[in-house]
């Protein structure tokens, strides 16, 4: 068959020229495997500061409630400062009113003390008579009545009168003492509550320098995260230009050997033997129309039913040295059905981890008249079901998820639910 003629002649091309490829591929595998550690010690870094940047913005959002309380709690007490402050100044208002009222009462008094003063001492120089002494000496009888009417009056006024003096100046008082029990009341409470304001605004203030270090935080782990996309993204295009160079040797190979079994062929003679499991050039679509799916890698380190002693593997295994994170197509025109995406154990993993039932992540296409291609172990998928894919577009990138102790790609074909040998679309 064609293809295991080009495999042979393969084979004899890279024995004739075994000491520059062997070479060529060892430096490249050396500074992938380097970069692909790179890349891994990328991402753990990725995963911790992606860790403290989800910390810090989970704190960053508490501590922005708490502040918003902080604030209402403080909007809430100045108003109740201002409050008490007015009632203050009213109380301050009604006590200087109460101490008029005081001071007018006082002056009614002296007035009133004054006046009888004025009268005692009248009566004193008139000879200190006493009240008995003015009415026996009326005159008459007449006289008599009247003077004794008149200390009468005299004397009952001036009880009465300072009496309600008295009274009232007793009520004003105790007005103006209740007023200054408010007044200390009020001025109690109003230190009270600065006293909680000065807490309060001592709380925020604390707040604010959290925040303020939750935000350096924030800041310093996306600038971080950036700085490591951007150092990987650096890893990854010098990795694809590692693949394409040894795409392109690949290539120069593959085209020495279909020169090699062209002449073969020409000379009459042919080549036997060899095996699909080792290196291979350009693989010739068969009449089906199915491209490889892995292009500038052609080693297969596990073949179709192999025997793997619970299971025959029903696939190919296609790997190679530098096959991370290349390029992964479609064999040809059709739907994507089914794809999974979820796996996460892939750098540096030496074992199986099961997922997804051994497939990792995966892609299935749907290529009509009961053909359908599977793809498994991927790093990453970039296609989803319902997705029409042509021939030869990528879907995804080589990985090592799921059932697999090193990066390949799974590559499996059914017809009708039956799996086959992929290999048949290539003879």
């Amino acid at each position: 068959m064609k293809l295991k003629r080009i495999l042979c002649a393969l084979l004899s091309v890279c024995m004739i020229s075994l000491p520059i490829s062997m070479s060529v591929f060892s430096a490249g595998a050396e500074s992938i495997s380097s970069l692909q550690q790179k890349l891994e010690d990328l991402e753990k870094q990725n995963k911790d500061y992606q860790s403290i940047l989800d910390k810090a913005e989970s704190d960053i959002k508490d501590k922005e409630e708490y502040k918003d309380a902080l604030v209402n709690k403080i909007k809430n007490l100045n108003d109740k400062i201002a409050i008490t402050r007015e009632s203050i100044e009213a109380l301050n208002s009604d006590i200087e009113a109460k101490q008029t009222d005081i001071n007018n009462a006082n002056s009614d008094i002296k007035s009133q003390v004054d006046a009888l003063c004025v009268r005692l001492r009248t009566i004193y120089m008139a000879g200190s008579a006493s009240d008995l002494e003015i009415i026996l000496g009326a005159k008459d009888f007449s006289d008599f009545v009247d003077k004794m009417e008149l200390v009468k009056t005299l004397s009952n006024y001036d009880k009465k009168l300072i009496g309600e003096i008295t009274d009232k100046l007793d009520s004003v008082s105790e007005q103006k003492e209740s007023l200054e029990n408010d007044k200390a009341d009020l001025e109690s409470k109003q230190d009270s509550l600065q006293a909680d304001l000065d807490d309060l605004n001592d709380t925020l203030e604390k707040n604010e320098e959290i925040l303020k270090n939750l935000y350096t935080e924030s800041d310093n782990a996306k600038s971080a995260i950036e700085s490591a996309v951007g150092e990987s993204d650096e890893i990854q295009a010098k990795i694809a230009s590692d693949h394409a160079k040894e795409a392109a040797t690949a290539q120069e190979a593959a085209q020495k050997a279909q020169e090699a079994d062209k002449a073969n062929n020409n000379s009459g003679s042919s080549n036997t033997g060899g095996s699909s499991s080792g290196s291979s050039g350009d693989i010739t679509p068969s009449s089906s129309g199915f491209t490889w799916p892995c292009p500038g890698f052609y080693y297969l380190s596990s073949l179709w039913n192999e025997d793997r002693t619970t299971y025959n593997h029903g696939a190919i295994d296609i790997a190679g040295a530098g096959i991370m994170g290349a390029s992964v197509v479609a064999a040809d025109n059709g739907t994507v059905i089914d794809t999974y995406n979820s796996c996460y154990h892939n750098w540096g993993k030496n074992g199986s981890c099961g997922c997804n039932g051994g497939y990792g992540n995966y892609v299935m296409i749907d290529h009509g008249n009961g053909k359908v291609t599977v793809y498994g172990h991927f790093t990453n998928v970039i296609v989803s079901p319902g997705q029409t894919v042509k021939k030869g577009q990528t879907i995804g990138y080589v990985g090592s998820t799921g059932n697999s102790t090193g990066p390949h790609l799974h590559f499996e074909c059914r017809y009708n639910g039956v799996k086959y040998n992929p290999m048949t679309e290539y003879e």
